[in-house]
């Protein structure tokens, strides 16, 4: 059930980015390489999500990076 439902997901995904690419030609350059850069990072973690056997969520990577960097009592 989850296979169709991903498939679908990504159909609309590519669609939409098909879209947005022919908007972002007509964007200043910074934020055409920070749009590039969002699509990439969400791009890549969708794909590591639905890839692994074993997912490690990013807010949870997030959440130990930044508590190894804020002084907690």
């Amino acid at each position: 059930m989850i296979k169709p439902l991903l498939f679908t997901y990504l159909a609309m995904v590519i669609g939409v980015l098909v879209m947005d690419f022919r908007h972002l030609k007509q964007a200043a350059p910074i934020n055409r390489w920070l749009s590039y850069g969002l699509i990439g990072i969400g791009i890549a973690s969708w794909l590591y999500v639905t890839t692994l056997n074993k997912t490690i969520y990013i807010t949870v990577w997030m959440s130990h990076v930044i508590q190894r960097l804020l002084p907690l009592p």
